[in-house]
């Protein structure tokens, strides 16, 4: 399980909700940005420059990594002919496109393309901009900055799962090479990211970095064994091979995530001395019934859902002797975030 996130597809992170939920989910945020932006951070947005200031966002350098990723050119070279070959049995069906017209294009840094611009430009999908920069047609742009997120994440010294605010990229990822992306992972992400819009709270005003520093050096303790119970459910999401299974399955988790949630923040609005449960409703405990289910098989996931109640009942229950126990719940990272940020 990946601890931080490896923000994309541009370089500065954008100004909004989305982002300051990345900062409260994951352990730390990255971005990819060139070497160029070390000696111009001006070429930042005010909003990045703040971030790499405080802290909040590391700045990770293609250059420094990408000679270790073994064939990483290769790779996305024989991705993109595959793509393309794909496409010309349908290129009969497309109307015409006038002489001289071409496809809309992004622009990409010399430096996280290494020697694939080469490649795109005898292809006609790309053409020199200004001087270390490339625009590249959008589809295929798309595609690379997924596969350069996905292939830097997977390095041990970053460690860090590929996220983005534009949910279009998640398409993607399951056209990824296996070597980098699992096939499962679009049905992970997407459970992720409908799981954390419904349980992480949306501020209804700004947050300033002063207390969203202050916010995590006070209760990040609590987040890993919050984001191990996300991403294990998410998992086994992404195994259900039913897409029917894998909603309901999201929506029975969020259900019981949101209903501790209450009842943690309920418990926390009285003094906190003192402070006892009296008695739970049943919700997914941190063990997770499916750890001893067969989660390739869909039916047997299906049975073991009706055990989830009783399992979760009796993993919970070491939580109701007193506020100590309470405030360790993995969910008791969000309830503290719904009174102490957003309230």
């Amino acid at each position: 399980m990946k601890d931080n996130a490896l923000y994309f597809p541009y370089i500065s992170v954008p100004n909004e909700s989305w982002t300051i939920k990345t900062l409260l989910y994951w352990d730390k945020l990255s971005s990819i940005v060139p070497m160029d932006y070390v000696h111009a951070p001006e070429e930042l947005t005010p909003f990045m420059q703040q971030l790499v200031q405080e802290k909040l966002v590391e700045q990770v350098f293609p250059a420094h990594h990408l000679y270790k990723i073994k064939d990483f050119e290769q790779n996305f070279i024989r991705l993109i002919e595959r793509r393309m070959t794909r496409t010309r049995r349908f290129s009969n069906k497309r109307p015409p496109t006038h002489e001289g017209e071409r496809s809309p294009r992004l622009r990409i840094h010399a430096e996280k393309m290494r020697e694939i611009p080469d490649f795109l430009i005898r292809k006609g999908i790309a053409s020199r901009a200004s001087p270390g920069w490339y625009d590249v047609d959008t589809q295929v742009a798309k595609v690379f900055m997924t596969y350069l997120a996905t292939c830097l994440g997977a390095l041990d010294e970053v460690n860090a799962a590929a996220v983005t605010n534009e949910i279009g990229f998640s398409r993607i990822f399951g056209d990824l090479k296996p070597l980098y992306h699992h096939s499962s992972s679009i049905h992970h992400y997407k459970a992720r990211n409908v799981i954390l819009d419904s349980i992480l709270p949306v501020p209804n005003e700004a947050v300033t970095f002063d207390e969203l520093l202050r916010f995590k050096s006070d209760y990040g303790h609590l987040l890993p064994a919050l984001r191990r119970r996300v991403e294990t459910h998410c998992a086994s999401i992404a195994s259900l091979p039913n897409a029917d299974d894998r909603i309901n399955s999201t929506e029975h988790f969020v259900e019981q995530c949101s209903q501790e949630i209450e009842e943690i923040v309920e418990a926390m609005k009285p003094t906190w001395r003192d402070i006892t449960f009296g008695s739970l409703a049943p919700l997914f405990g941190a063990g997770f019934t499916w750890q001893a289910t067969d989660i390739e098989n869909e039916y047997a996931y299906a049975g073991s859902a009706i055990t989830f109640a009783a399992c979760a009942y009796q993993a919970i229950s070491s939580i109701r002797r007193n506020r100590v126990n309470a405030i360790r719940r993995p969910l008791a990272y969000l309830a503290h975030a719904n009174l102490q940020l957003y309230s």
